[in-house]
């Protein structure tokens, strides 16, 4: 094993091995910004941070201000104008003051626009998920590994967005509700070894069963009624309870939960028409 290590360059030789670097555990890193970055780096959700919203309106409305002193300006400019042609044709403008302050307002909107598409992209960051902020608050309670000024960000709740990409939400939501009840009802759950595959194959287990609930229920009941009008309340009650159930489990935007609930009370309706007794 040496003799193959003298072969390898220096850096490689003098460094861990790759597979020690990974088996590395969080509390293996010196306390403060190495252990607390481990654990970070080591949940993807655990990266969040504040959009500062409160002050990003703060400079966006001195932006605009500016914007519109420039503009009062420019149509001062326009107003004291003598010669017409240099209102009519922008290659003959022989005013300097024009050409100074559009040259600033096109340096100004140009930064003006960058500000926005940032802001923008900001913004559009999903909300953090409370259960990591949780997380994160008490491990460093438990640690005391950061400065507590320096850990402050995470009391902001509604400025903290994640930085990872969303996945499914309805599988995020439930898994974090089925975490709250095994926390509840189990006491050691923390501690449990599997505790992460335990939560998600309950999660998908759940979600399963609630999917064919809702699809398999009201045929079942229908099939097994006869009048018309009774199948056709039916079919109101399961339709809005699916759109229900969707509105919690999902961020559903309204044209979206209008085409799903008229597919499912489409299908319904069918089968009840396709079923009837006559």
């Amino acid at each position: 094993m040496e003799a193959l290590r003298s072969h390898l360059p220096y850096w490689r030789r003098s460094r861990p091995g790759i597979e020690e670097v990974q088996t590395r555990k969080i509390e293996d890193y010196r306390p403060g910004y190495p252990r607390y970055t481990a654990l970070l780096s080591s949940y993807d959700p655990y990266f969040l941070c504040r959009d500062f919203s409160k002050l990003r309106a703060r400079i966006l409305l001195l932006k605009q201000d500016r914007f519109s002193m420039l503009e009062q300006k420019l149509e001062r400019v326009d107003h004291e104008e003598i010669s017409p042609l240099f209102l009519g044709k922008s290659r003959c403008d022989g005013n300097p003051e024009r050409v100074s302050l559009l040259s600033e307002i096109e340096t100004r909107l140009a930064d003006y626009d960058q500000f926005a598409d940032r802001t923008h992209r900001m913004l559009s960051f999903g909300s953090a998920q409370q259960r990591d902020v949780k997380a994160l608050q008490n491990r460093l309670d438990g640690n005391g590994c950061l400065a507590r000024e320096e850990r402050a960000y995470l009391t902001y709740d509604r400025e903290l967005v994640s930085l990872t990409p969303m996945g499914d939400s309805t599988i995020v939501r439930l898994e974090a509700w089925v975490e709250d009840k095994f926390i509840r009802w189990w006491r050691d759950f923390r501690k449990a070894r599997f505790k992460s595959q335990w939560i998600q194959q309950t999660a998908r287990a759940l979600l399963l069963s609630l999917i064919t609930l809702l699809l398999l229920m009201p045929v079942i009941i229908c099939n097994s009624v006869t009048k018309n009008s009774l199948r056709i309340t039916i079919v109101v009650i399961s339709t809005i309870a699916f759109l229900l159930v969707v509105l919690w489990l999902t961020r559903s935007r309204t044209i979206e939960l209008i085409l799903a609930g008229a597919t499912y009370a489409t299908v319904l309706i069918v089968f009840v028409s396709g079923t009837s007794v006559v």
